[in-house]
């Protein structure tokens, strides 16, 4: 199924997917009917100026939610936080039978005149948020004395922007935490807020890191062609990417390619790749019991010393070691 929307400042997307599907807005909750899957989407009471969805589902049919820009609510920003633990990865790329099974943790940041397109598979647990607020209370609420290029494009910038984080282990539990909470309890939505809180200040304090000396202007094919970059990136951990190829598959020079997706995503290419290698690596080992030997040739490693030495460096424990300590 396909949902496509492009909201205006009064746009409700609750009500506006629950009359899509055929359902009733209860309590600010949508339940997904039987023929679509089992969960809800549901709405919190946050601050003003800010608006929290909370995606939570696994699905009998296939979900994509298509969202096209904006030009109207230029000065809000989009976070979309990924915590799926068993697959249902969201990714923008063209092809949703593209798409991995891995987990995808991470988070967001867009305007609103930048396209989406998610998409999420059967049978695989979905969760995900949305928070979206206005810059003025956002730039109320973080109170910043100095900030880079990066977050002056958020809270001030004139063109749209596009960045992507990967979770922390702790701001994932976290993200995991604040899903679990009962609404319906006292006190649920000032414990679901604090917890936002404490996002938002994580996300800003790894945006504030970013080397920003070069800032490119990022335009809705840029930003099109950048998440099918990054889904091509990480289908295959075991090829490392090529950059002509994939910078001729989305009509990119391979210098232009290689400076936004550094200013989008923090890092190079390659090292994007091996960070999401290594994150694997850490999942085939704890989570699917994989042997070292097994996640290594998984992985594209032919040289197993050469795997735990990258390993340790990233976890600070050798393989074998990380493995048992679950």
């Amino acid at each position: 199924m396909v949902f496509e929307f492009s909201p205006d400042e009064r746009f409700d997307f609750l009500a506006a997917f629950a009359q899509h599907i055929g359902t009733a807005l209860l309590d600010h909750t949508v339940t997904l009917p039987h023929w679509l899957g089992v969960g809800s989407i549901r709405r919190v009471r946050l601050a003003p100026g800010f608006s929290l969805l909370i995606h939570q589902y696994t699905l009998a049919d296939e979900l994509i939610l298509r969202r096209m820009a904006a030009d109207n609510t230029a000065d809000r920003v989009n976070l979309l936080f990924q915590a799926s633990d068993h697959g249902g990865e969201q990714t923008d790329a063209k092809d949703p039978a593209s798409t991995t099974h891995r987990p995808d943790y991470s988070v967001r940041v867009t305007s609103p005149d930048i396209n989406s397109e998610l998409y999420f598979p059967t049978g695989r647990p979905i969760v995900f948020l949305v928070l979206s607020m206005n810059r003025a209370a956002l730039h109320d609420l973080l109170r910043l004395s100095r900030v880079n290029g990066v977050v002056e494009q958020i809270l001030r910038g004139t063109q749209a922007f596009l960045f992507y984080e990967t979770l922390s282990a702790d701001a994932h539990q976290l993200l995991r935490t604040l899903v679990a909470v009962d609404t319906r309890e006292d006190l649920a939505e000032l414990r679901i807020w604090l917890q936002v809180q404490t996002l938002i200040c994580w996300l800003f304090e790894r945006l504030l890191t970013r080397d920003t000396r070069h800032q490119r202007p990022i335009h809705r094919a840029d930003a099109d062609g950048l998440s099918q970059v990054r889904a091509a990136v990480v289908a295959d951990l075991s090829v490392p990417p090529q950059l002509t190829q994939l910078a001729q598959s989305v009509g990119m020079s391979t210098s232009k390619l290689t400076a936004l997706f550094r200013q989008v995503f923090g890092e190079s290419i390659y090292d994007y790749y091996q960070q999401a290698r290594m994150a694997e690596a850490g999942r085939l080992l704890r989570q699917a019991g994989y042997s070292v030997s097994e996640t290594g040739h998984r992985l594209g490693f032919s040289n197993l010393s050469h795997f735990g030495r990258l390993f340790e460096k990233h976890y600070g424990a050798k393989p074998k070691r990380f493995a048992l300590d679950r």
